[in-house]
């Protein structure tokens, strides 16, 4: 079938997380120390880690969350598992802009304007379709520079749906004119939220970098945004 749209995934894959490393970082050492925790960074940040799939896994099962409320219970978790006393009540520990990616640091795969640009020269609607509140696109978006590139935006929050949740693939597809799903292709960093879903409705999934073991297969496997070129027709 020819391809009518291609939709994108957008943290982890128009944008590294590698780009925000430095900001992280400093958050981190900002919660930890304020509190009185002097733990080297690289403790931190495997802390961290282990706080963020925790609470992923426990909320995976949810079709919608806000991810400001995700990210206060990863801040939670990470200060306990520090030995620190931490609510989600504390103001200290929720989302604001300039918390939680909305740092100056962010920018965009070297290929993903160029990549963007020739898929809507080919005449293929383009979308970003991303797990993420409105204020955290508000606070990255403009940062990036892709607007030119980008048809169409649709967020978890807009659409009270989380990858890989039905709702918001099918808000995206409203947005892009109904194509039927068999047009579309998806690109994505998470086999279980963009490849999961993508698969369910019947899109073309592709898959940025490499799948752990047990993770949902992806028609397309890539390890640079430019190669999408290849799998993507007019």
């Amino acid at each position: 079938m020819r391809h009518r749209a291609v939709f994108f995934d957008l943290g982890g894959t128009l944008f590294s997380y590698a780009s925000i490393n430095a900001h992280f970082d400093r958050l981190l050492t900002e919660l930890a120390r304020g509190r009185g925790v002097e733990t080297p960074v690289e403790k931190l940040r495997h802390a961290y880690r282990i706080a963020m799939g925790t609470t992923m896994s426990g909320w995976a099962g949810r079709p919608y969350y806000l991810h400001r409320d995700l990210f206060t219970e990863a801040h939670v978790q990470f200060l306990r598992s520090l030995g620190v006393e931490a609510s989600a009540d504390d103001p200290d520990l929720r989302f604001s802009q300039g918390r939680v990616l909305g740092e100056p640091e962010i920018a965009p795969r070297a290929d993903a304007a160029t990549t963007l640009a020739a898929l809507r020269a080919r005449g293929l609607h383009v979308s970003i379709v991303s797990n993420i509140d409105d204020d955290q696109l508000e606070a990255v978006w403009s940062r990036l520079g892709l607007d030119a590139h980008v048809d169409a935006i649709t967020t978890s929050e807009e659409a009270r749906s989380c990858k890989p949740d039905a709702r918001i693939f099918e808000l995206a597809l409203a947005k892009a004119g109904d194509p039927p799903p068999a047009s579309v292709v998806f690109v994505g960093d998470s086999p279980w939220h963009d490849v999961a879903g993508a698969n369910a409705l019947g899109m073309t999934s592709v898959l940025l970098g490499a799948a752990p073991a047990g993770a949902p297969i992806p028609h397309h496997q890539i390890d640079a945004l430019a190669e999408l070129l290849a799998i993507v027709g007019a």
